[in-house]
């Protein structure tokens, strides 16, 4: 099979950036509609088929294996490249683009909010959050950046509460405590918000439970190190040297699956913890976690690019890079059907599992991919991608091909 050179449209954009943005949203989908993106519907899920129990688990176990926690891993690390890719491109014209980059960033953090009305699982807000940091970080050293990351990663910040709790909580005596008898209540009538209530929680409520699971389950600080490893990555010119580094890629990818068969033996003498405990069996735990995630997402990343050497399959993505490049745009698309298919309000079909949850994202994902492929042969940015854009520069910017 023939195989290319990395792949640069007249632009001058690579091409398997957007394959990989493109695939890391089919992830993100996938695990969102197993939690029905967050929606609260009038019904549980149940069986509508007798070998619909037997899918279900087959199917769970694969997104919690392959997909959970791992393909947000490519979305945010591929946030912190494009960061730099636009700081470049600015800096090769003699422009400083951080200050309109910070008022992108105000864009993005008002675009997320009020995305967060109606997703209540929205990230937008978080990455808009943590690009300010990202911004001040821009010309510290590359050592230091990789010694940020590498420290975020292996649960540096997380473990910092842990020690603070050990050395100021006084010893208390333990005391045996009988549990009390469960009392017996009939279930209530399930009963789901309707949009104004829903719109009126997630203004507050949700920003502050949505801040409060991001600190106190480490999120925030692996999405940080994330994004300073995406920019560690364009700084280094991955992309644009693949053929350099491909070797080095592959080998990385087999220490990864070494790596992975000794995190997962790890694991399994790990006892499991709520991420809102304060302990150090929970910040080992949340760490093995984060360290398996990201080198299954190493391994997919490797696996697509790999893959997108040849001819015939980079003529086959054509359609998932167009749906990368509406990354923006396809993610808002993909989260608001989605909350409309399965909130109270909307069609409540609350009572699919996981297996036809999946099926359904699916579905509407592949029309989503087919509608960018055509969109972007008329014009040259996703209709947010497009607003963004226009505000960014504050002048209505060229849509039309």
């Amino acid at each position: 099979m023939e195989t290319t050179k990395t792949v640069l449209t007249s632009g001058g954009r690579i091409t398997v950036i957007d394959a990989l943005r493109g695939f890391s949203l089919i992830g993100i989908c996938l695990i969102h509609s197993m939690q029905h993106f967050g929606a609260m519907g009038t019904m549980t899920p149940q069986e509508m088929f007798p070998w619909e129990g037997t899918m279900n688990e087959i199917f769970r176990w694969c997104i919690n294996y392959l997909v959970f926690g791992k393909f947000f891993i490519i979305f945010s690390c591929l946030f912190g490249l494009s960061f730099f890719i636009q700081m470049d491109r600015a800096a090769k014209k003699g422009v400083d683009f951080r200050p309109r980059f910070l008022w992108r960033l105000v864009l993005l953090l008002a675009i997320g909010y009020l995305h967060g009305l109606f997703v209540r699982v929205d990230i937008l807000l978080i990455y808009a959050l943590l690009g300010f940091l990202l911004v001040l970080m821009y010309k510290w050293p590359t050592k230091l950046l990789a010694g940020i990351t590498l420290f975020l990663f292996l649960g540096g910040a997380t473990l910092v509460p842990v020690a603070y709790k050990s050395l100021t909580t006084p010893a208390t005596e333990q005391v045996e405590r009988v549990p009390e008898r469960a009392v017996s209540r009939p279930a209530a009538p399930r009963q789901a918000p309707t949009l104004s209530e829903m719109v009126s929680n997630n203004a507050w409520d949700g920003v502050v439970g949505k801040m409060r699971f991001q600190f106190s389950s480490g999120r925030i600080y692996l999405t940080l190190g994330l994004f300073v490893l995406g920019f560690i990555v364009g700084r280094i010119r991955l992309f644009e040297r693949l053929d350099e580094f491909r070797s080095r890629l592959n080998r990385g990818g087999l220490l990864a699956l070494i790596g992975l068969g000794l995190l997962y033996m790890i694991q399994s003498y790990l006892a499991p913890v709520s991420w809102r405990e304060v302990s150090f069996n929970a910040w080992m735990g949340s760490t093995v976690t984060n360290l398996i995630n990201l080198l299954t997402a190493y391994l997919w990343v490797v696996v697509v690019i790999e893959a997108y050497r040849f001819r015939k399959v980079q003529q086959a993505m054509t359609p998932l890079v167009c749906y990368g490049r509406m990354g923006l745009t396809n993610y808002i698309v993909q989260s608001v059907i989605g909350v409309f298919i399965f909130s109270g309000f909307g069609l409540d079909w609350s009572h699919l599992g996981v297996f036809l949850s999946v099926l359904v994202c699916l579905v509407y994902t592949g029309v989503q991919i087919v509608l960018s492929h055509y969109w972007l042969k008329n014009f040259r940015y996703g209709p947010m991608e497009w607003l963004w854009r226009t505000g960014t520069y504050l002048k209505w910017q060229p849509l039309l091909r």
